[in-house]
């Protein structure tokens, strides 16, 4: 299965998940460049297995659900078919991450099933009268080339679909494999769980008839492919979703709320299938499109009514229209980094789910923000990190926008363009290269990009019109004068007559994206998606311009600075926050100095692994380079004493977004430098966040260092 998220396969830009799910996107990479399923497999399992504090019991299918009183589990127990083993799970806390909710349902939390009417939350997507439908259940297949014909007989039960309406309603290509047959998809006006078996055979009955159709209708050429692999599991999508002291909704996902109590974030759209699945004439998928990424509440991971009890995974509180978005795998996977955090966070200071909101929230934040979890625009104000007390110097700070490189293309201006660059604190003029052989005009507006997690034309600044003289081969300045009320992004978009030319730089730089007015390929398949809302993200695509720049320059920034390391986020938000260093192929230091002695431990460290950059476990798509170019590889943190600098940590190698340095005995000392030696092939150095501790921070300080207490 695809591992999907809120960039929804690079349509959100930054998108890509941070925490626990980023990190393994970023192993995975390394590891498993061709999208080998097992090998994502074992990645998993070694990450579980290699934290002490995790006892792992697979295939453990839970039966029981001991009650200590009507709000308060007890005990699960659970059966281990192969060795015919009944364990008991004595806690008090528990989390359901079990997809159809078993812990949650038979302890006696309040749930929902099917779809919501309009009226009870106001939903537009929503039908007018509530009913038991969901989003149906799917089996995929994989093929194979095996340079030789290979006859297919289909076997008695495979469905004929060119008597159904998968022909004419569906997109059917002899090359796709596993995800790409998403809308193999049936059992939704059915009981998803007591209908499983039901289910499963029509699914397997209409997985052979469209292999019989490729392998015998004449109309692909596939002699020399067989079947490789045929799924036997269904794989659900839907069934209880279970009530939480709030339940997201439609609205907001369109409308991106800013929660209070906001600890994970989602980006794909609302996207909601019939549930007649495959066999309807409707559009595979209604979506509808937010202009970014959204929030998601921590009022959504635990049940309203069982006190003791956290929600991760499908079945946490949101509508069924809004489930239509939180249920992709890499969503579920933040929300249940949240939600174990969230329950680690209760055991250490003895207090049931609700509490956190009501009593503990800034706190628990706190904690979330310290090990990298996925948080939008907030900030970590941390009275324990001690870097914000320190002076930030570096040896060199990006102090300019230059995005030209002497390897630039021509690009002709067919099509509206546009690029996206930060303003900190102030903005006078863009200048933009220009190759023109004849006179022409461009005109270039200036937009808002709204929400600071949005990188969309919103609300236009000003519209420039520009005369290009004739031969001109260079710099053409764009007067714009602007000064934010704080930083923030601006969108340029450039139309001009086609026979004038941009130049395109072939470098990613830092904070800087580039774009064409050229729609996403959902928008050209009405087979299989119909948009009841879009967003200018569908439209102003990045994806083929992805580490590609247009070349302009801007003379003059400081979202680039050294104390952006210390100013508490660890994510682009209305910026790119964090340190760059311009283009010298030299080290570069970036020093810490206090104005006593501090008693240090630990240090975390947040590099910049590109959060732009799409990555999904099965490789819908292959990257270039098997580790984020942008991270640091090989650097070191000293400290200063007596006798001149001393190295803390020497790190080679490095391949890491969150770096933990922890020290044996604490060291005292006035000053620490980071040098940086090495990226893994970005000419640029960067870092997002460094913190550092009097002490090693445990959860019962307020963090969970994967370590035994």
């Amino acid at each position: 299965m695809w591992v999907g998220g809120a960039s929804k396969h690079g349509i959100n830009r930054y998108g890509r998940e941070n925490g626990i799910m980023g990190e393994l996107f970023v192993e995975n990479q390394y590891r498993n460049p061709d999208g080998n399923p097992y090998l994502w497999d074992v990645l998993l399992l070694e990450k579980v297995r290699a934290e002490p504090n995790i006892s792992l019991y697979l295939d453990t299918e839970v039966l029981q659900v001991e009650m200590k009183d009507e709000q308060t589990i007890q005990s699960v127990t659970g059966f281990v078919q192969g060795s015919e083993t009944q364990l008991t799970f004595v806690s008090n806390y528990f989390i359901d991450c079990t997809g159809d909710g078993v812990v949650a349902f038979n302890a006696g939390a309040d749930y929902h099933l099917g779809r919501e009417s309009r009226e009870a939350f106001g939903e537009s997507l929503a039908p007018k009268v509530a009913d038991q439908k969901l989003l149906g259940s799917s089996l995929f297949f994989y093929t194979k080339d095996v340079g030789h014909p290979v006859t297919f007989v289909k076997p008695f039960f495979a469905r004929d679909i060119t008597q159904t309406e998968i022909v004419k309603s569906r997109v059917i290509k002899k090359d796709d494999n596993g995800c790409a047959y998403w809308w193999i998809e049936w059992g939704g006006d059915h009981d998803i769980v007591h209908d499983n078996e039901m289910i499963r055979d029509e699914l397997q009955a209409a997985v052979y008839g469209i292999w019989d159709y490729i392998k015998n209708s004449g109309n692909y050429d596939a002699d020399n492919l067989t079947l490789e692999w045929v799924g036997s599991v269904v794989g659900k999508r839907e069934y209880r979703r279970f009530l939480g002291d709030y339940v997201l909704r439609q609205q907001d996902i369109e409308e991106q709320t800013d929660f209070v109590d906001k600890v994970a974030f989602g980006g794909w759209s609302i996207d909601i299938h019939p549930a007649s699945g495959m066999y309807t004439k409707e559009a595979g998928t209604e979506d509808s499109v937010p202009d970014g990424l959204y929030h998601i509440p921590l009022r959504s991971l635990y049940s309203r009514n069982i006190h003791n009890l956290f929600l991760a995974g499908r079945d946490i509180s949101v509508s069924h229209v809004a489930f239509g978005s939180t249920r992709v795998m890499a969503t579920c996977a933040i929300g249940g980094q949240a939600a174990g955090l969230a329950a680690a966070f209760a055991w250490s200071r003895g207090i049931m789910a609700r509490d956190i909101y009501q009593n503990h929230l800034a706190e628990f934040q706190r904690v979330m923000l310290r090990e990298d979890s996925a948080i939008l625009g907030l900030g970590l104000t941390d009275s324990d990190d001690l870097m914000p007390q320190a002076s930030v110097t570096a040896s060199h700070s990006l102090t300019t926008i230059n995005t030209y490189r002497e390897d630039s293309r021509i690009y002709p201006l067919t099509k509206p363009v546009a690029f996206m660059f930060p303003v900190n604190p102030e903005v006078r003029a863009v200048d933009l290269m220009v190759d023109a052989q004849q006179a022409g005009n461009l005109q270039v507006s200036f937009y808002q990009t709204g929400k600071g997690q949005n990188y969309i034309p919103d609300k236009l600044l000003k519209t420039e019109h520009v005369t290009v003289a004739a031969q001109t081969h260079g710099w053409v300045t764009i007067p714009f004068v602007w000064r934010p009320d704080q930083p923030q992004n601006v969108f340029v978009k450039v139309t001009g007559e086609d026979h004038l030319n941009l130049r395109v730089s072939r470098q990613a730089f830092q904070g800087v994206l580039s774009f064409i007015n050229e729609p996403v390929g959902e928008l050209k398949q009405p087979k299989l998606h119909h948009f009841v809302r879009t967003s200018p993200i569908l439209k102003w695509t990045n994806q083929t311009f992805n580490r590609e720049n247009f070349v302009f320059r801007v003379d003059q920034t400081a979202a680039f600075t050294p104390e952006k390391v210390t100013n508490g986020y660890i994510r682009p938000f209305s910026g790119p926050n964090m340190w760059v260093a311009p283009v010298r192929n030299q080290p570069e230091n970036v020093t810490f100095e206090w104005t006593k002695p501090q008693t240090i431990q630990e240090v975390r460290m947040i590099l910049n692994d590109d959060l732009n950059e799409d990555l999904i476990n099965l490789h819908h798509h292959r990257t270039a380079f098997p580790i984020m170019p942008e991270l640091l590889k090989d650097f070191t943190v000293d400290y200063l004493t007596d006798q001149g600098w001393q190295t803390l940590a020497n790190i080679q190698a490095n391949r890491k977004r969150h770096v933990i340095i922890r020290l044996p005995e604490a060291i005292r000392t006035q000053r620490i430098r980071i040098r940086t030696l090495a990226t893994n092939g970005s000419e640029q150095f960067s870092i997002v966040e460094v913190r550092a501790y009097s002490t090693i921070q445990t959860l019962r300080k307020g963090v969970d260092t994967h370590e035994g207490d």
